[in-house]
């Protein structure tokens, strides 16, 4: 008798290879990514022409359109999309991880477990959305620890990829391309965070430029979380689009 165990197998055997990066050039760049861009952009961009009072996106978090006291109706719109968007970023932390296992083992390791670490924390974000003010939760902060894992996360797993990329470049002689493109996206956030520890830090200078970094109106989060989301999206674009199809370089 034929067995009857082999379809849950096989939906099994799918599961595994998704969960762990185990897919094909083309359906990353031209299932997931496309998918990946609608849930993430289409559902905000949906949610603040439907939001109830006017929305900058400048400088109000993407967070306010997922509180359900700002956003009654259709919260749960870019909820969902967001949650989608961490679940389908879930594969490329194998795909990337195990193209650069070859060049440093460690490194491919953490960047592949801290781009997973993110991807989980984004979905925990996004469906947590209970706010400080009148939420309802025990844990009302706990929308914003995982959003800002979730950051940190990303950023740590963009510069341990960044930092394998570096390193087969230099010894093995890897593709330009990619490097000048990880570059572009990876250092000048860099900057920007040791800027802002920088006018953080409380320090007493009184020179022009120090002055105008510690000004509020230059840290909008709003505008900061819109500009990293494009270029963590185009960091994952880069992935599957330069790294070489097969595992190892």
């Amino acid at each position: 008798m034929p067995s009857t165990d082999r379809p849950p197998c096989g939906r099994m055997t799918l599961l595994v290879n998704f969960v762990s990066g185990k897919l094909s050039r083309r359906t990353l760049l031209f299932v997931l990514i496309p998918l990946m861009f609608v849930c993430y952009f289409g559902t905000l961009i949906t949610a603040i022409w439907l939001f109830p009072a006017a929305y900058n996106w400048r400088h109000k978090s993407i967070s306010k359109l997922l509180y359900p006291q700002n956003n009654p109706e259709f919260h749960f719109i870019p909820s969902f999309g967001i949650a989608v968007t961490g679940l389908l970023m879930i594969p490329f932390a194998g795909y990337v991880g195990r193209r650069f296992h070859t060049v440093s083992s460690t490194a491919a390791s953490i960047g592949a477990g801290t781009l997973a670490a993110s991807a989980v924390c984004l979905i925990l974000a996004s469906l947590i959305v209970s706010h400080t003010s009148g939420g309802a939760s025990a844990l009302p902060s706990l929308h914003e620890i995982f959003a800002r894992t979730s950051a940190f996360a990303i950023g740590a797993s963009m510069l341990a990829f960044y930092g394998c990329e570096l390193k087969a470049y230099f010894s093995r002689g890897g593709g330009r391309t990619l490097l000048v493109s990880w570059t572009i996206l990876t250092l000048p956030a860099v900057f920007l965070v040791v800027l802002r520890l920088l006018t953080d830090a409380q320090f007493e200078w009184s020179n022009p430029v120090y002055l105008a970094l510690k000004s509020p109106a230059l840290w909008h989060l709003g505008f900061w979380e819109w500009i990293g989301s494009g270029a963590v999206f185009l960091f994952l674009l880069s992935a599957p689009l330069l790294l070489p199809e097969r595992p190892g370089l």
